[in-house]
């Protein structure tokens, strides 16, 4: 055993405690400790203080390719035994990485947008020549490899240029959360050769693909694991007819449920039917497939989503083309709720399909998949779209089927992340055919970046009203006296008009000019003014004195 190995031990080769390396904390120190130590500070930082994310960021960007293209010039002058191309190529990158380093320090924000701008273009260059060589590539080997880069990549730009104002607010928390998952996966992996566990790396510090490969080897659940957890997704032998009849037969009745809760909006009744519905169960046997390369049981459970979602769709119509609509669809929260999903019903997904995975790992904490149906809902939204076709709406029925679309890729890429990092995945299996397990995933992030572009455009809507309804409303707060008996309503911002709605006397009005001009600085614009009024009738009654009587007494002084 390597010495950098056995001084974590004790004299019988035993991996030493937790306790023992507290109590010795040179131990703990190591390149792979420190670095995931590091990673997860700066990860935290990020997350958890906006305020100084975004300066963060761009610092560690800075520094980045700083040290990028210093590394690119020193391949250049003392590396020899570098090809010429090797060397051009090299000194190229590292010019171009010290002069977007330079332009970090002078103008962080315009360099970032540049930079993602820059990267966009030549990714969707690449796509586009990957697709092209896929059209005409002879053999098979080639053809698939291209197809699913060029299809990724291609989303992936498309989805960059049409909204690239939106990834300067979101990258620090991307980065963010990268170097909290890295660094905690890194500090572990230190941990374990501290202790003994694990063979020190030949190197000064190993690769992260290292550590990730050392991470799933430790966690391996065993064929025995994988059987068992086989048996809960698939409808399989034994006994498949009855898991059949069970799974059918709880769709049917949470799809009834949930429609008719949804014509009579009623919240309760559609947590009923979230805890009922057995969706789940194929799409994270979905996602356990894809990584384990089991194609016959991918097929079948996709194949069990689709049917799934076509009779949900046909009972939810058939049953609202019956039953008359408690609610009116337009003021209907059950249904307004879910055909305009955003990005944050996305985040929600991938949190939630990573923690239905986690959960039937671990049976553990197998009783809160209840809370996990709860807070992704399958069901509801294909309940909408047959209620929305019964009904004529068909935008309202692509919205809620683009909610299922969404929840649904987000749980099988969430849920697949986590099947291998807890050692659902056979490492053997993905040692050997990683590639092509890669290859089936491509469609599936291909469609998440497809979905995402719809979700982004909504979302930043959103954040665009937001944020003039919080200048729009700082500017009629302004204009407002501070002695003035006018209490400010509302303010809308709708269709080059901004609307506000106050409470008092319409004699205490300002001057609406004034306003007009705030409001058309704050929001950048020109606007047109409608102020309303309500006026209020204040009455008091005085409180009744009382008065002392000759007996010393006090009598009430009533007319």
């Amino acid at each position: 055993m390597d010495s950098r190995v056995t001084s974590a031990t004790d004299d019988t080769g035993t991996p030493a405690s937790l306790q023992d390396l507290l109590a010795h904390p040179r131990r703990l120190v190591n390149p792979s400790t420190v670095g995931g130590a590091v990673a997860l500070a700066v990860g935290l930082v990020l997350v958890l203080v906006p305020a100084l994310s975004h300066g963060l960021t761009e610092t560690v960007v800075g520094i980045g390719l700083l040290t990028s293209g210093l590394n690119d010039l020193w391949t250049t002058i003392r590396r020899g035994h570098v090809s010429t191309a090797g060397r051009v190529t090299a000194a190229v990158r590292g010019l171009a990485s010290l002069l977007l380093a330079l332009v970090f320090l002078f103008s962080a924000t315009a360099a970032l947008a540049f930079t993602i701008l820059l990267g966009a273009l030549y990714l969707l260059f690449r796509s586009l020549l990957n697709l092209l060589l896929a059209a005409f590539s002879r053999t098979k080997q080639k053809r698939a490899p291209r197809l699913a880069s060029g299809g990724v990549g291609l989303a992936f730009s498309v989805l960059i240029l049409a909204v690239p104002g939106a990834y300067i607010d979101w990258i620090a928390a991307a980065v963010g959360l990268v170097a909290v998952f890295g660094g905690t996966i890194t500090l572990a992996y230190g941990y374990r050769v501290a202790a003994g566990r694990l063979p020190a790396p030949e190197g000064l510090y190993p690769s992260f693909t290292e550590i990730l490969w050392t991470w799933v080897e430790h966690v391996d659940v065993g064929a025995a694991g994988r059987t068992k957890l086989a048996d809960q997704l698939y409808l399989e032998r034994p006994e498949m007819t009855a898991k059949q009849i069970a799974w059918w037969t709880m769709l049917v009745l949470s799809v009834c449920i949930a429609t008719l809760a949804v014509l009579q909006d009623s919240t309760a009744v559609v947590i009923g039917a979230m805890l009922v519905a057995p969706l789940m169960t194929p799409i994270l046997g979905l996602a356990a497939a894809l990584v384990s390369g089991w194609a016959f049981r991918a097929v079948r459970s996709f194949a069990l989503i689709l049917a799934g979602t076509a009779v949900a769709v046909l009972i939810a119509f058939v049953i609202a083309s019956w039953v008359p609509i408690v609610v009116p669809f337009d003021s209907n929260s059950q249904i307004t709720s879910r055909v305009d999903p955003t990005l944050l019903d996305m985040l929600v997904a991938l949190a939630a399909g990573a923690a239905g995975a986690f959960a039937t790992v671990d049976r553990r904490v197998a009783a809160s998949l209840g809370g996990v149906a709860i807070a992704v809902a399958l069901v509801p939204p294909l309940s909408v779209v047959g209620v929305a076709l019964s009904d004529g709406r068909l935008r309202d029925a692509l919205g809620a089927l683009l909610l299922f679309s969404t929840n649904f890729v987000s749980i099988v890429l969430a849920a697949a992340v986590v099947f291998v990092l807890t050692g659902v995945a056979d490492p053997r299996r993905l040692r050997r055919g990683g590639r092509k397990i890669l290859l089936t995933m491509a469609p599936f992030v291909t469609a998440a970046l497809v979905i995402l572009l719809p979700l982004l455009l909504t979302t930043d809507g959103l954040l665009s009203t937001s944020a003039d309804q919080r200048a729009a409303q700082s500017a009629v707060d302004e204009w407002l006296p501070d002695d003035s008996r006018l209490t400010l309503t509302s303010v809308a911002i709708t269709d080059g008009t901004a609307t506000v709605q106050l409470s008092g006397s319409p004699d205490d009005l300002p001057d609406l000019t004034d306003l007009q001009t705030s409001l058309d600085d704050a929001l950048d614009g020109s606007y047109a003014v409608e102020v309303a009024v309500t006026p209020v009738d204040v009455q008091r009654v005085p409180a009744v004195s009382p008065s002392p009587s000759p007996s010393g007494r006090l009598d009430l002084d009533l007319p």
